[in-house]
């Protein structure tokens, strides 16, 4: 059964500095601390912080002492965030993603080892014919494949399954029997791609969330130059008819 407990607490927290001359004030906050659920010997119960009239998820501890530890390091910047607000709804670069074998692949943390377990890291050219690429992505340098130099039976992306397990198919967990990771290619190849994620605000515990992520491989100018062909085969192929 879930249940809900309540702390006051107090921290001296010292805002991270603005870029101005000014340093920053030390001040003593007074926050409270809430806990959600029980200690069950499985989950560790969650830890909610209210400064200022707003919420902060703290994170999942075995006690109250670790998190009011946790606060008063997250403190600083739950200061900031709360002086210097961001808009609700926000585009930002978040990272970037290097590829070295013109193919990037998206999945759950969790299957990282499962799916490495799939390469034939022993064999130089392991890549070429492994089930995670795309098909026909790869070619053998030396020929053995008969198809050096040019890629065969192209696919820009691969859907991959994870194999049925009795686990999948049990209610109480979250596994699915679907599919689990996506392999697709990156426009001309190999580079340094940057990730936009769109950013929402929902307010309360749920705080900032990433709606939706943008990569982007191919040039804009080259982009647009396919859709003023698309557009011109589409009128040709109109008047034709």
């Amino acid at each position: 059964m879930s249940t809900t407990t309540t702390a006051k607490g107090k921290a001296i927290a010292k805002p991270q500095a603005a870029a101005t001359n000014n340093p920053a004030k030390t001040e003593t906050v007074t926050y409270t601390l809430s806990r959600l659920g029980e200690p069950d010997g499985k989950f560790k119960p969650s830890y909610i912080a209210e400064v200022e009239g707003k919420n902060f998820l703290v994170g999942q501890f075995d006690t109250a002492e670790d998190a009011h530890n946790a606060v008063k390091t997250y403190l600083p910047e739950w200061l900031n965030q709360l002086a210097n607000p961001k808009p609700v709804y926000r585009v930002e670069k978040i990272g970037t993603v290097t590829v070295d074998v013109g193919t990037i692949m998206i999945l759950d943390p969790c299957r990282i080892n499962a799916l490495a377990a799939t390469q034939k890291q022993d064999d130089p050219g392991y890549m070429c014919d492994s089930p995670l690429m795309p098909v026909g992505m790869g070619f053998k340098m030396d020929g053995s494949d008969g198809k050096t130099g040019k890629m065969v039976e192209n696919e820009l992306s691969k859907q991959i399954i994870d194999p049925p397990t009795p686990d999948k198919f049990d209610p109480k967990n979250y596994g699915t029997s679907g599919g689990n990771a996506l392999s697709l290619s990156t426009g001309f190849g190999d580079g340094e791609y940057e990730v936009f994620a769109e950013i929402v605000d929902f307010g309360g515990m749920i705080g900032e969330r990433i709606a939706a992520i943008h990569m982007q491989f191919i040039a804009d100018e080259d982009i647009a130059k396919a859709k003023k062909l698309a557009k011109k085969l589409a009128k040709t192929a109109a008047a034709g008819e």
